[in-house]
């Protein structure tokens, strides 16, 4: 365990960042968490015990955000900005002697993708094996906390936008592992790729298992890719930026076309990390069964 370590931690106020964080307190790190927002400091460092202003738009606020920092938990927003961010925030790190950058990517098991989301990642994670740091780059297949985001079974049904399996992992083991190996350090895990994609199943897989984990009847219906777009990307309220829903067409074309079929695999490396055996869907199901249940309108 890397006891010098000064971490700091990005993406907070997003599921991934604050479990890490959390993972990262329970283990009594030394850890700041980074945030745009001036005016959340305070109530960030009651909650991690130390924050630090920077903003991913503005480089100018790196240099500061970066003192006397060891290493970095990267995870940026889903839009194409993410390039220019993680591109600017990578070589600030090296001018800064971050020794070490644990990036959050996509589960890009082969080199040859169309997909938008997972080209973007593949060029963060060439420019930053090529930058000189000491990186780790993890690669999350599906996380299973997207079924709790209310579309995907919304009164019990499971929608998706492609009849072939997909792999499968829980958000717990990607942030558990991500902050072992930020605690651990470059020493253990510099130059590694990581995967984590540990249950595969179809969509009436996906339903049964919930079934089985909740005693409520959950059923599954593949979607015309077609409607992805209106159902998802244009509703009012919608988060979806209109570079990253092409990504989500893209993706579920590419999957049931089996160019990315490869994303039906299991690969998974929570047991080298962590020295445990992942979470399957239907051991997170059960954790989460009071969620699905609410959403599922029991």
């Amino acid at each position: 365990m890397n006891t010098s370590s000064n971490l700091l931690v990005l993406g907070v106020t997003g599921q991934v960042g604050k479990l890490v964080a959390k993972n990262l307190r329970r283990q009594y790190a030394r850890l700041s968490v980074g945030t745009r927002r001036k005016a959340n400091l305070e109530e960030l460092a009651d909650q991690f015990g130390a924050s630090r202003f920077i903003d991913l738009d503005d480089p100018r606020t790196f240099d500061e955000a970066l003192k006397n920092v060891t290493g970095i938990f990267l995870v940026t927003g889903y839009t194409v900005d993410m390039l220019v961010q993680s591109k600017t925030l990578i070589d600030a790190a090296k001018r800064n002697d971050v020794n070490h950058i644990v990036h959050l990517g996509a589960f890009t098991r082969e080199r040859d993708t169309y997909t938008t989301v997972f080209a973007w990642h593949q060029m963060i994670e060439a420019y930053l094996r090529d930058s000189g740091a000491g990186w780790t780059n993890l690669h999350p297949n599906m996380f299973m906390q997207n079924l709790l985001a209310g579309w995907r079974v919304k009164g019990g049904l499971y929608s998706v936008y492609t009849s072939k399996p997909i792999g499968f992992t829980a958000l717990e083991d990607v942030a558990e592992a991500a902050a072992a190996i930020l605690m651990e350090g470059p020493e253990k895990h510099s130059g590694k790729d990581y995967w984590f994609s540990a249950d595969v199943l179809d969509p009436q897989q996906v339903a049964e298992t919930l079934t089985a984990a909740t005693g409520h009847k959950f059923t599954a219906a593949v979607r015309d890719l077609d409607l992805f777009l209106k159902e998802m990307a244009l509703p009012p309220g919608s988060t979806f930026e209109p570079a990253y829903a092409k990504g989500g067409i893209e993706l579920f074309r590419e999957v049931e076309h089996g160019r990315m079929a490869y994303i039906g695999s299991v690969a998974d490396d929570t047991k080298k990390v962590l020295g445990r055996e992942p979470l399957l869907l239907r051991d997170w199901a059960k954790l989460h069964a009071n969620e699905l249940l609410e959403i599922a309108g029991s």
